[in-house]
């Protein structure tokens, strides 16, 4: 008896403790939102959430996510679009609500395990050179290699490589370096990583930008019913020199419709438009076309079914020299609806919520 006392006391505790940062990490997300709409106003130099439009979010808010304290995403999103539209997903409700119930995170997390990449969706992954796991070094059909044969193969390999630590997240931990600079002594345990080839892209991403590798993100989503539907597609792209198209680095994107054709105007992480034009290469967006588009989205769904413990995996696929896509890497875990979703959505009609 006495164990099964301080056995639900520590449960008990436990779950406080998981309630207060999650609470925490949501009042953290307010406060973000809250300056990210001064910002957002600030460059648009104009404001459209008056104390109408703020009693009307809060009063969805209430209504549809049970509590009006939601309401400072849902005003940022209005700032970018211009208007309210009802149908949009609050961030802190988002990540802390909706998506540990969609995308459990005992398998989201499976995602950034980047070493499993390979295995789990083949040849439409990017094939690694080498994996390195558990301290040893692998090929990409898991075959143990000696240190001396990893270093031989990268010397004589001569040529840019990409280095990717596991469990990160938005570009950090990657290094591209070129593959004679390699020290397997620097990659250390109880880490993982991946050694993949840098890819050389397709020649119309390369004109639009060719410091950085410029994916598609392709965000899939598995009904109710089984079948696997496209959310939407954007492709991000880096500016100034950035080795990296990740919207946290600066990276702007443009928007695909159902068809393929872009959205004439790039979009920077908060949803302002940019311009028509790269702002280094000058290379105008509305040009662009994605070979093998629907391709590219049948074999996302295909690869979704092959993982279907989550409800919505975000897929970045480059496009290499020969017009192939190839998987770089999927996100389950946080896979980033909310600035897309606010220029483009609403993407969720309430039944694709709960």
């Amino acid at each position: 008896m006495l164990r099964d006392y301080f056995e639900n006391i520590c449960f008990q505790a436990a779950n406080l403790i998981k309630d207060i940062i999650m609470k925490s990490s949501m009042l953290r997300y307010r406060s973000m939102a809250h300056k990210d709409r001064r910002i957002v106003v600030r460059k648009k130099g104009t404001s459209v959430v008056n104390k109408q439009v703020k009693r009307s979010i809060k009063e969805y808010a209430l209504q549809r996510f049970g509590s009006k304290a939601y309401w400072p995403s849902l005003a940022l999103y209005t700032e970018m679009r211009g208007q309210f539209i009802k149908g949009w997903l609050p961030i802190d409700y988002e990540r802390y609500i909706w998506e540990p119930k969609i995308n459990p995170p005992v398998y989201s997390n499976i995602s950034e395990m980047k070493t499993f990449d390979f295995m789990l969706f083949g040849e439409f992954a990017l094939k690694p050179l080498f994996l390195f796991i558990s301290g040893n070094f692998y090929s990409a059909e898991l075959e143990v290699m000696k240190v001396s044969q990893v270093k031989s193969f990268l010397y004589e390999y001569n040529d840019l490589i990409v280095v990717k630590e596991e469990l990160t997240m938005g570009g950090k931990s990657v290094r591209i370096i070129h593959s004679s600079d390699f020290k397997p002594e620097e990659l250390k345990e109880p880490r993982n990583y991946v050694i993949q080839p840098y890819v050389k892209q397709f020649k119309m991403l390369n004109e639009l930008y060719p410091e950085s590798v410029n994916t598609l993100r392709i965000t899939t989503h598995l009904k109710a019913n089984g079948s696997v539907g496209i959310k939407f597609v954007v492709l991000r792209f880096g500016i100034n020199g950035s080795k990296v198209d990740n919207l946290d680095f600066g990276g702007h994107y443009i928007y695909f419709n159902s068809e393929g054709k872009p959205s004439n105007t790039a979009y920077d992480k908060l949803g302002i438009e940019v311009g028509e034009r790269h702002i280094n290469t000058g290379y105008l967006f509305s040009n662009i076309r994605i070979p093998k588009f629907h391709k590219i989205l049948d074999l996302c769904k295909t690869a979704h079914k092959k993982f279907p413990y989550v409800h919505l995996i975000g897929w970045d696929i480059c496009i290499n020299d020969l017009g192939e896509p190839k998987l770089l890497e999927w996100n389950a875990f946080r896979p980033g609806i909310n600035i897309v979703d606010a220029n483009f959505g609403p993407f969720w009609a309430e039944d694709d919520v709960l």
